[in-house]
Formats: C-alpha cells, structure tokens, sequence
C-alpha cells in the first residue's frame, strides 16, 4: 500500500510535468504566402511556402512567419512578404471558428501601401490563417482599424468590430 501512495504521490506528479517537455518538440508544416513581384508574365500572385511550426498553437507562429518573409535561400529577388509599413503581429486570438488577428504599424505621413498593398496583405493573411480546419472566418486589425475593403470604400477608417 505504502509502494502504491509512493507512486501516486511522487512519480505520477514528476511524470505530468514531464509530459509538456516532450510534447514542445511537436511541429507541424504550414504554408505562407509570398508576392511575387517579378514574374516573367503580366499580373502579380501570392505563392506559397512551407514553413515547421510548433504543433500545439500553429496559428501565431504562421502569421509570424508569413510577416517575417522569405528566407535568404528563397529568391528575394522574385518573392517579398506582404507586410507593409514596418507591420508587427499584436495579437491572435480564436473564438469559435474566427480568428482574430491584429497588427500594428508606423503610421507616417510619408508612406501609403495604396490598395492593392493592404488587400493583397489581408488576402494572405486570412489564406494563410483558413489553412487550419478550425478556422472559417478571418478578422485582420491593423491598429485596431480595417485598413481593407469597405474602410476603403468608405472613405474613412472603419474601426474592427468590438465584439466579434
């Protein structure tokens, strides 16, 4: 009996909290996706590329790969990412089936992505996040604003929804 209170007292604790260390080597391949902006034919498209991340909570480190842009054994003379104005990953965050992904940037009086820069960001991040099966809807953020579509359409900045 004594062997047996032993165990559950000191062994089985030691082996749960050695359970997390070996589940931190899990990784999982994902795809991002790259403009490329020098193609030998007319147009511009977004490709993808396979990047490991950890297994567990693939969301973030993908996005974060997908701002960080190619490597320097992939082609940057051909591929860029679709980051712009100095963007950083604020935060991610999934409710249901949505995730919500906010940035931030610089906000300077001497440099505008212009349109097709934001649509073509937001298009890739919302592709690169609906990969998982979880996710069916995307909610981009930068600075707390929808820099894309309908803010555009409105002339005005269209705030992201409070709740979601």
């Amino acid at each position: 009996m004594r062997q047996k209170h032993f165990y559950l007292l000191c062994v089985l604790p030691l082996v749960l909290l050695l359970l997390p260390i070996g589940a931190a080597g899990q990784t999982r391949e994902v795809t991002v996706y790259f403009w490329e902006f020098n193609r030998d034919e007319p147009g511009d498209d977004m490709i993808p590329f396979k990047r490991v991340v950890d297994a567990r909570a693939p969301l973030r480190p993908t996005i974060e790969a997908l701002i960080a842009g190619p490597t320097d054994a992939e082609d940057t003379d051909k591929y860029a990412s679709v980051a712009y104005g100095a963007m950083k990953l604020s935060d991610v965050r999934i409710k249901g089936s949505t995730a919500r992904i906010d940035f931030v940037r610089e906000i300077r009086e001497d440099f505008n992505p212009g349109d097709l820069e934001t649509l073509r960001f937001e298009a890739a991040v919302i592709r690169t996040a609906k990969q998982f099966p979880n996710i069916k809807k995307v909610i981009v953020c930068v600075n707390g604003i929808n820099e894309f579509g309908i803010g555009m359409v409105e002339g005005r900045p269209k705030p992201c929804p409070a709740k979601w």
